[in-house]
């Protein structure tokens, strides 16, 4: 840790594990493409809905499940995305909200129908911080 954040970490705790869990979610959005890099984000037993509804338990789930998509229609893909808000619930669960969407290697965007919205709950373990929950939902205009 730098002297910078030692300063930082002794003046308002929050700050650095912001900052921790934007890096986070930053590792995931880089890591779109390799299944099991990108279920490393999350906690072994993680709960994560996808936007159809359907439940991927644990990590076995999550990287079969995005091995799927990434052999086909996510496929030439990364996922772009933004965290607009982060709330701690206690000094080690943090609630999370956040857009993206996925834009595809030859300039093509799911933006036009797909842009979602995440919640992601996160949870400190042993000082680091791993996903626990995601939901993905759609959105649609009204």
């Amino acid at each position: 840790m730098s002297k910078r954040d030692q300063t930082v970490n002794s003046i308002n705790p929050e700050l650095s594990d912001e900052t921790a869990i934007r890096k986070l979610y930053q590792q995931l959005l880089d890591s779109w493409g390799d299944a099991k890099a990108y279920a490393e984000c999350f906690t072994p037993d993680a709960d994560y809905i996808i936007a159809n509804g359907m439940l991927e338990k644990g990590w076995k789930e999550i990287i079969e499940g995005h091995e799927i998509i990434f052999s086909a229609w996510a496929r030439n893909s990364h996922l772009v995305g933004r965290i607009k808000s982060i709330r701690f619930l206690t000094s080690d669960i943090a609630f999370i909200i956040a857009n993206g969407h996925i834009e595809y290697n030859d300039n093509r965007s799911s933006d036009t129908n797909e842009r979602t919205i995440y919640s992601l709950i996160a949870q400190k373990l042993n000082g680091k911080w791993l996903f626990a929950a995601y939901q993905n939902t759609p959105i649609e205009t009204h």
